[in-house]
Protein backbone atom coordinates (compact mmCIF):
# COMPACT_ATOMS: atom_id res chain seq x y z
CA UNK A 1 0.00 0.00 0.00
CA UNK A 2 2.94 1.97 0.02
CA UNK A 3 2.22 3.55 -3.48
CA UNK A 4 -1.26 4.66 -2.48
CA UNK A 5 -2.23 8.08 -1.75
CA UNK A 6 -4.94 9.45 0.06
CA UNK A 7 -6.81 13.06 -0.71
CA UNK A 8 -9.49 14.46 0.77
CA UNK A 9 -12.31 15.82 -1.55
CA UNK A 10 -13.24 19.24 -2.31
CA UNK A 11 -15.91 20.04 0.09
CA UNK A 12 -17.66 21.80 -2.56
CA UNK A 13 -19.28 18.39 -4.12
CA UNK A 14 -22.52 18.14 -3.96
CA UNK A 15 -24.03 16.40 -0.35
CA UNK A 16 -26.78 14.42 -2.50
CA UNK A 17 -24.66 13.32 -5.52
CA UNK A 18 -25.44 10.17 -4.86
CA UNK A 19 -29.21 10.59 -5.03
CA UNK A 20 -28.08 11.37 -8.79
CA UNK A 21 -25.19 9.48 -10.29
CA UNK A 22 -25.87 6.01 -10.62
CA UNK A 23 -22.25 5.00 -11.21
CA UNK A 24 -21.81 6.10 -7.88
CA UNK A 25 -21.79 3.23 -5.89
CA UNK A 26 -19.70 3.60 -2.66
CA UNK A 27 -19.36 7.27 -2.48
CA UNK A 28 -21.04 9.50 0.97
CA UNK A 29 -20.60 13.18 0.71
CA UNK A 30 -22.60 13.00 4.18
CA UNK A 31 -21.27 11.85 7.32
CA UNK A 32 -23.61 9.95 9.43
CA UNK A 33 -23.36 10.33 13.53
CA UNK A 34 -25.17 6.84 14.10
CA UNK A 35 -27.22 4.35 12.82
CA UNK A 36 -30.43 5.65 13.71
CA UNK A 37 -29.34 9.16 12.33
CA UNK A 38 -28.50 7.00 8.89
CA UNK A 39 -31.97 5.10 9.19
CA UNK A 40 -34.26 8.26 9.29
CA UNK A 41 -36.83 8.12 6.81
CA UNK A 42 -35.52 10.99 4.53
CA UNK A 43 -32.61 9.58 4.15
CA UNK A 44 -34.07 6.69 3.30
CA UNK A 45 -36.45 7.83 0.62
CA UNK A 46 -33.61 9.67 -0.86
CA UNK A 47 -31.20 6.52 -1.02
CA UNK A 48 -33.21 3.17 -1.69
CA UNK A 49 -34.55 4.17 -5.03
CA UNK A 50 -31.13 4.82 -6.32
CA UNK A 51 -29.51 1.66 -4.44
CA UNK A 52 -31.84 -0.34 -6.12
CA UNK A 53 -31.21 1.42 -9.55
CA UNK A 54 -27.19 0.65 -8.49
CA UNK A 55 -28.45 -3.03 -8.65
CA UNK A 56 -30.21 -3.36 -11.49
CA UNK A 57 -27.34 -1.71 -13.76
CA UNK A 58 -24.75 -3.39 -12.11
CA UNK A 59 -24.09 -6.52 -14.00
CA UNK A 60 -22.29 -8.34 -10.82
CA UNK A 61 -25.00 -8.53 -9.03
CA UNK A 62 -26.10 -11.10 -11.83
CA UNK A 63 -22.83 -13.04 -12.05
CA UNK A 64 -22.83 -13.60 -7.86
CA UNK A 65 -26.88 -14.01 -7.96
CA UNK A 66 -25.99 -17.04 -10.29
CA UNK A 67 -23.08 -18.32 -8.32
CA UNK A 68 -24.76 -18.02 -5.33
CA UNK A 69 -26.83 -20.52 -6.46
CA UNK A 70 -24.57 -22.59 -8.15
CA UNK A 71 -22.63 -22.90 -4.48
CA UNK A 72 -25.99 -23.97 -2.89
CA UNK A 73 -26.12 -26.77 -5.66
CA UNK A 74 -22.98 -28.02 -4.43
CA UNK A 75 -23.48 -28.08 -1.13
CA UNK A 76 -27.17 -29.59 -2.02
CA UNK A 77 -25.62 -32.65 -3.34
CA UNK A 78 -23.13 -32.93 -0.95
CA UNK A 79 -25.75 -32.77 2.05
CA UNK A 80 -29.08 -33.47 1.21
CA UNK A 81 -30.06 -36.99 2.48
CA UNK A 82 -31.71 -37.98 -0.80
CA UNK A 83 -28.38 -38.10 -2.37
CA UNK A 84 -26.36 -39.28 0.67
CA UNK A 85 -29.53 -42.25 1.32
CA UNK A 86 -28.98 -43.35 -2.59
CA UNK A 87 -25.31 -43.74 -1.99
CA UNK A 88 -25.51 -45.69 0.71
CA UNK A 89 -28.16 -48.13 -0.42
CA UNK A 90 -26.25 -48.79 -3.73
CA UNK A 91 -23.19 -49.95 -1.51
CA UNK A 92 -25.27 -51.92 0.66
CA UNK A 93 -26.83 -53.90 -2.10
CA UNK A 94 -22.91 -53.89 -3.87
CA UNK A 95 -22.02 -55.53 -0.54
CA UNK A 96 -25.25 -58.21 0.14
CA UNK A 97 -24.31 -59.05 -3.56
CA UNK A 98 -20.80 -59.79 -2.82
CA UNK A 99 -21.49 -61.91 0.04
CA UNK A 100 -24.10 -63.68 -1.49
CA UNK A 101 -22.34 -64.45 -4.82
CA UNK A 102 -19.47 -65.06 -2.72
CA UNK A 103 -16.77 -63.32 -4.71
CA UNK A 104 -13.35 -63.61 -3.93
CA UNK A 105 -11.76 -60.87 -1.99
CA UNK A 106 -10.93 -57.96 -4.72
CA UNK A 107 -8.08 -55.83 -4.65
CA UNK A 108 -9.23 -52.33 -4.00
CA UNK A 109 -8.28 -50.60 -6.75
CA UNK A 110 -11.27 -53.42 -8.36
CA UNK A 111 -13.55 -52.36 -5.37
CA UNK A 112 -16.59 -50.42 -7.48
CA UNK A 113 -17.16 -46.61 -7.70
CA UNK A 114 -20.46 -45.99 -5.37
CA UNK A 115 -22.00 -43.32 -7.69
CA UNK A 116 -25.79 -42.02 -8.08
CA UNK A 117 -26.93 -41.86 -11.51
CA UNK A 118 -29.54 -38.54 -10.62
CA UNK A 119 -26.58 -37.05 -8.67
CA UNK A 120 -23.93 -37.26 -11.77
CA UNK A 121 -27.06 -35.55 -14.05
CA UNK A 122 -27.49 -32.69 -11.27
CA UNK A 123 -23.48 -32.38 -11.76
CA UNK A 124 -23.43 -32.05 -15.27
CA UNK A 125 -25.81 -29.64 -15.15
CA UNK A 126 -24.12 -27.50 -12.53
CA UNK A 127 -20.65 -27.61 -14.61
CA UNK A 128 -22.81 -26.01 -17.52
CA UNK A 129 -24.02 -23.61 -14.73
CA UNK A 130 -20.52 -22.96 -14.07
CA UNK A 131 -19.74 -21.99 -17.83
CA UNK A 132 -22.43 -19.64 -17.93
CA UNK A 133 -21.10 -18.02 -14.63
CA UNK A 134 -17.63 -17.87 -16.04
CA UNK A 135 -19.03 -15.67 -19.24
CA UNK A 136 -21.24 -13.67 -16.74
CA UNK A 137 -17.59 -12.81 -15.12
CA UNK A 138 -16.58 -11.73 -18.54
CA UNK A 139 -19.68 -9.78 -19.30
CA UNK A 140 -19.75 -7.38 -16.35
CA UNK A 141 -16.12 -6.20 -17.12
CA UNK A 142 -17.48 -2.93 -18.62
CA UNK A 143 -15.48 -0.89 -21.32
CA UNK A 144 -12.89 -3.91 -21.53
CA UNK A 145 -11.33 -5.49 -24.64
CA UNK A 146 -11.39 -8.91 -25.08
CA UNK A 147 -7.66 -8.50 -25.68
CA UNK A 148 -6.94 -7.06 -21.77
CA UNK A 149 -5.00 -8.03 -19.72
CA UNK A 150 -7.35 -8.51 -16.82
CA UNK A 151 -9.57 -11.07 -18.45
CA UNK A 152 -6.70 -13.22 -18.45
CA UNK A 153 -8.07 -14.82 -14.93
CA UNK A 154 -11.78 -15.10 -16.86
CA UNK A 155 -10.67 -16.83 -19.93
CA UNK A 156 -8.43 -19.24 -17.53
CA UNK A 157 -11.77 -19.52 -15.61
CA UNK A 158 -14.09 -21.09 -18.67
CA UNK A 159 -11.18 -23.11 -18.81
CA UNK A 160 -11.40 -25.24 -15.57
CA UNK A 161 -15.37 -24.66 -16.27
CA UNK A 162 -15.14 -26.66 -19.19
CA UNK A 163 -12.51 -29.64 -17.79
CA UNK A 164 -15.05 -30.13 -15.04
CA UNK A 165 -17.85 -30.32 -17.60
CA UNK A 166 -15.81 -32.82 -19.23
CA UNK A 167 -15.09 -34.47 -15.86
CA UNK A 168 -18.72 -34.40 -15.28
CA UNK A 169 -19.73 -36.67 -18.46
CA UNK A 170 -17.34 -39.34 -17.28
CA UNK A 171 -19.27 -39.78 -14.00
CA UNK A 172 -21.26 -42.86 -15.16
CA UNK A 173 -18.98 -44.62 -17.09
CA UNK A 174 -16.93 -44.86 -14.02
CA UNK A 175 -17.02 -48.76 -12.51
CA UNK A 176 -13.84 -49.35 -10.28
CA UNK A 177 -11.56 -47.29 -8.14
CA UNK A 178 -8.55 -48.38 -10.46
CA UNK A 179 -10.44 -48.63 -13.98
CA UNK A 180 -9.62 -46.45 -16.49
CA UNK A 181 -12.85 -44.19 -16.63
CA UNK A 182 -12.19 -43.21 -13.08
CA UNK A 183 -8.11 -42.35 -13.32
CA UNK A 184 -9.28 -40.50 -16.26
CA UNK A 185 -11.79 -38.72 -14.38
CA UNK A 186 -9.08 -37.67 -11.88
CA UNK A 187 -6.80 -36.16 -14.18
CA UNK A 188 -8.91 -33.81 -15.84
CA UNK A 189 -9.85 -32.87 -12.21
CA UNK A 190 -6.68 -32.07 -10.97
CA UNK A 191 -6.10 -30.29 -14.05
CA UNK A 192 -8.96 -28.25 -13.61
CA UNK A 193 -8.14 -27.40 -10.56
CA UNK A 194 -4.51 -26.62 -11.01
CA UNK A 195 -5.84 -24.05 -13.39
CA UNK A 196 -8.48 -22.92 -11.05
CA UNK A 197 -5.47 -21.50 -8.56
CA UNK A 198 -3.84 -20.13 -11.20
CA UNK A 199 -7.54 -18.18 -11.99
CA UNK A 200 -7.89 -17.34 -8.29
CA UNK A 201 -4.20 -16.24 -7.90
CA UNK A 202 -4.85 -14.07 -10.95
CA UNK A 203 -8.06 -12.47 -9.33
CA UNK A 204 -5.96 -11.59 -6.84
CA UNK A 205 -3.01 -9.84 -8.71
CA UNK A 206 -5.94 -7.98 -10.81
CA UNK A 207 -8.11 -7.45 -7.34
CA UNK A 208 -4.62 -5.62 -6.45
CA UNK A 209 -4.16 -3.69 -9.53
CA UNK A 210 -7.57 -2.19 -10.42
CA UNK A 211 -9.21 -2.31 -6.64
CA UNK A 212 -10.68 1.50 -6.04
CA UNK A 213 -9.70 1.33 -2.37
CA UNK A 214 -11.14 4.34 0.33
CA UNK A 215 -12.38 3.96 3.96
CA UNK A 216 -13.83 0.38 4.47
CA UNK A 217 -12.78 -0.67 1.46
CA UNK A 218 -9.15 -2.38 1.05
CA UNK A 219 -6.92 -4.64 2.11
CA UNK A 220 -8.51 -5.20 5.88
CA UNK A 221 -11.29 -7.48 6.95
CA UNK A 222 -14.00 -5.11 7.11
CA UNK A 223 -14.52 -5.47 3.44
CA UNK A 224 -16.40 -8.58 2.37
CA UNK A 225 -14.34 -8.38 -0.85
CA UNK A 226 -11.36 -9.20 1.04
CA UNK A 227 -12.56 -12.23 3.00
CA UNK A 228 -14.14 -13.66 -0.38
CA UNK A 229 -10.74 -13.61 -2.04
CA UNK A 230 -9.52 -15.62 1.17
CA UNK A 231 -12.27 -17.84 1.03
CA UNK A 232 -11.98 -18.02 -2.87
CA UNK A 233 -8.43 -19.03 -2.87
CA UNK A 234 -8.92 -21.50 0.09
CA UNK A 235 -11.85 -23.30 -1.88
CA UNK A 236 -9.63 -23.78 -5.09
CA UNK A 237 -6.34 -24.87 -2.91
CA UNK A 238 -8.56 -27.47 -1.06
CA UNK A 239 -9.65 -28.71 -4.24
CA UNK A 240 -6.52 -29.05 -5.79
CA UNK A 241 -5.27 -30.90 -2.54
CA UNK A 242 -8.26 -33.25 -2.93
CA UNK A 243 -7.76 -33.70 -6.56
CA UNK A 244 -4.08 -34.39 -5.97
CA UNK A 245 -4.82 -37.37 -3.08
CA UNK A 246 -7.79 -39.17 -4.82
CA UNK A 247 -5.07 -39.61 -8.05
CA UNK A 248 -2.01 -40.45 -5.79
CA UNK A 249 -4.63 -42.48 -3.69
CA UNK A 250 -7.43 -43.87 -5.54
CA UNK A 251 -8.33 -46.18 -2.88
CA UNK A 252 -9.62 -43.18 -1.03
CA UNK A 253 -11.95 -42.32 -4.00
CA UNK A 254 -15.26 -43.08 -1.91
CA UNK A 255 -13.72 -42.36 1.21
CA UNK A 256 -12.14 -38.30 0.63
CA UNK A 257 -14.36 -35.53 1.89
CA UNK A 258 -12.16 -33.11 1.36
CA UNK A 259 -14.35 -31.51 -1.32
CA UNK A 260 -17.35 -31.18 0.98
CA UNK A 261 -15.65 -28.53 3.07
CA UNK A 262 -14.27 -26.50 -0.19
CA UNK A 263 -17.86 -26.83 -1.09
CA UNK A 264 -18.56 -24.89 1.99
CA UNK A 265 -16.06 -22.33 2.00
CA UNK A 266 -16.81 -21.57 -1.50
CA UNK A 267 -20.87 -20.71 -0.25
CA UNK A 268 -19.49 -18.37 2.28
CA UNK A 269 -17.45 -16.69 -0.33
CA UNK A 270 -20.14 -16.22 -2.66
CA UNK A 271 -22.23 -14.91 0.03
CA UNK A 272 -18.87 -11.87 0.91
CA UNK A 273 -19.30 -11.37 -2.94
CA UNK A 274 -23.23 -10.76 -2.78
CA UNK A 275 -22.25 -8.53 0.20
CA UNK A 276 -19.57 -6.84 -1.40
CA UNK A 277 -21.95 -6.30 -4.44
CA UNK A 278 -24.37 -4.92 -1.99
CA UNK A 279 -22.00 -2.57 -0.31
CA UNK A 280 -20.91 -0.95 -4.06
CA UNK A 281 -24.60 -0.37 -4.67
CA UNK A 282 -24.56 1.57 -1.44
CA UNK A 283 -27.13 -0.47 -0.08
CA UNK A 284 -25.35 -0.41 3.42
CA UNK A 285 -24.82 3.14 3.65
CA UNK A 286 -26.51 2.97 7.32
CA UNK A 287 -23.38 0.89 8.63
CA UNK A 288 -20.40 2.48 10.23
CA UNK A 289 -17.39 3.33 7.73
CA UNK A 290 -14.17 1.24 8.76
CA UNK A 291 -15.88 0.71 12.35
CA UNK A 292 -16.53 4.84 12.64
CA UNK A 293 -19.46 7.23 11.96
CA UNK A 294 -19.09 11.13 11.27
CA UNK A 295 -16.84 10.37 8.30
CA UNK A 296 -18.25 10.94 4.96
CA UNK A 297 -16.53 8.10 2.59
CA UNK A 298 -16.80 10.43 -0.57
CA UNK A 299 -14.60 13.05 0.75
CA UNK A 300 -12.18 10.42 1.24
CA UNK A 301 -9.83 8.92 -1.87
CA UNK A 302 -7.15 6.38 -2.22
CA UNK A 303 -5.37 7.00 -5.37
CA UNK A 304 -4.11 3.56 -6.90
CA UNK A 305 -2.56 2.46 -10.11
CA UNK A 306 -4.71 1.34 -12.48
CA UNK A 307 -4.25 -1.30 -14.99
CA UNK A 308 -3.50 -1.07 -18.45
CA UNK A 309 -6.19 -1.46 -20.85
CA UNK A 310 -5.05 -2.60 -24.90
CA UNK A 311 -6.84 -3.08 -27.34
CA UNK A 312 -9.87 -0.20 -26.82
CA UNK A 313 -9.75 0.91 -30.00
CA UNK A 314 -10.77 -0.85 -32.99
CA UNK A 315 -7.65 -2.12 -33.95
CA UNK A 316 -7.56 -3.47 -38.18
CA UNK A 317 -4.51 -4.97 -39.66
CA UNK A 318 -3.99 -2.17 -41.94
CA UNK A 319 -3.80 0.17 -39.24
CA UNK A 320 -0.72 -1.32 -37.50
CA UNK A 321 1.46 1.05 -40.05
CA UNK A 322 0.47 4.74 -39.33
CA UNK A 323 2.21 8.23 -40.25
CA UNK A 324 2.49 9.96 -37.38
CA UNK A 325 3.38 13.47 -36.63
CA UNK A 326 6.60 14.41 -35.03
CA UNK A 327 7.69 17.18 -33.12
CA UNK A 328 11.04 18.20 -32.24
CA UNK A 329 13.04 21.26 -30.63
CA UNK A 330 13.03 23.13 -34.10
CA UNK A 331 9.64 22.13 -35.60
CA UNK A 332 6.26 20.49 -35.41
CA UNK A 333 5.13 20.43 -38.53
CA UNK A 334 7.91 17.09 -40.02
CA UNK A 335 5.85 14.15 -41.07
CA UNK A 336 8.19 11.41 -41.35
CA UNK A 337 6.84 7.91 -41.87
CA UNK A 338 7.03 5.06 -39.67
CA UNK A 339 6.02 1.88 -38.76
CA UNK A 340 4.35 1.63 -34.71
CA UNK A 341 3.08 -1.29 -33.53
CA UNK A 342 -0.43 -0.57 -31.95
CA UNK A 343 -1.03 -1.52 -28.12
CA UNK A 344 -3.04 -4.94 -28.18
Amino acid sequence: MSNNTMAVVSSDEKTDEVTTNVTTRYVEYEAFNSIVDALQWKHIRKRAPVCFRNSLHNRYMLANLVYLGYTIGLLIVDFDPAFIDSSSEILTTTIISETWNETTTLSILDEPVYTDDYANRVYIGLAALNIVIASLYVWAWRGRSWFDVVLIPEYLNHIQAGLYLWSALLYSKQETLGGYYTMTVHRIELSASCVELFTSVGWMFTWYSAYTRTLGRGFTLDDPDTIAYITTTSNTLMYFIYNLQVYIRPEEYNSNMLFTYADVLGFIGSVYYLFGTLRDDYWFWFLPVAGQYGVAVGRIEVVTKQLPKYGLPPIVITDICKRRRKKNASSDSNTIPYCELTDF
